[in-house]
């Protein structure tokens, strides 16, 4: 046996208050684990308290409703693109009536027109007058049409006739337009 008796602790305070520190420390980590699992839990509860199949069932909603829109867009896309194509026709397209009323109004007085044909591209005008210098006249006007690019491009004498029976000179143009 021992005669010593040590009544001095050997654990000193020092590493007393580490160790109460390290208790207050794992409480404090184990209090915020704690909270941390109880607003995960709080969170979870919500989100499942929120009926699903409702959010669900209006996200369906919201996406028939788009694809509504994106046919009606589909079908506003090929009008447009149709209406884009009659106008580009429109506006290459030789306005007919205002090339019949120019050739008209320069056509002489005692020019009688026996046939007028305007195609797309081309003008044909014949016809008859008892006088030459009528016909003289209607070439002269032609020519200096086709001369400006008033409204024909070229101009063609196809034929020229004078008949006895009748006594008329009969002309025939054609012309580009």
């Amino acid at each position: 046996m021992s005669t010593d008796i040590n009544l001095v602790s050997r654990i000193d305070e020092e590493s007393l208050r580490r160790a109460r520190r390290g208790k207050v420390f794992n409480l404090i980590a184990i209090m915020f684990l704690v909270i941390v699992g109880l607003i995960a839990f709080i969170i979870f509860t919500q989100i499942k308290a929120i009926n699903l199949q409702s959010i669900r069932d209006e996200q369906s909603k919201v996406l028939e409703e788009m694809s509504k829109f994106q046919a009606q867009q589909v079908k506003l896309l090929l009008l447009n693109n149709r209406v884009e194509n009659i106008d580009s026709i429109l506006n290459t397209r030789k306005n007919i009536p205002s090339v019949v009323d120019g050739l008209l109004a320069k056509i002489p007085e005692n020019f009688l027109i026996v046939e007028l044909n305007v195609d797309g591209d081309s003008a044909i005008v014949s016809g008859k007058s008892t006088s030459l210098s009528t016909i003289g006249e209607l070439i002269d006007t032609m020519a200096n049409m086709a001369r400006k690019k008033e409204i024909i491009k070229s101009l063609t004498l196809t034929s020229l006739a004078f008949k006895k029976d009748d006594s008329n000179y009969y002309i025939s143009l054609k012309s580009d337009l």
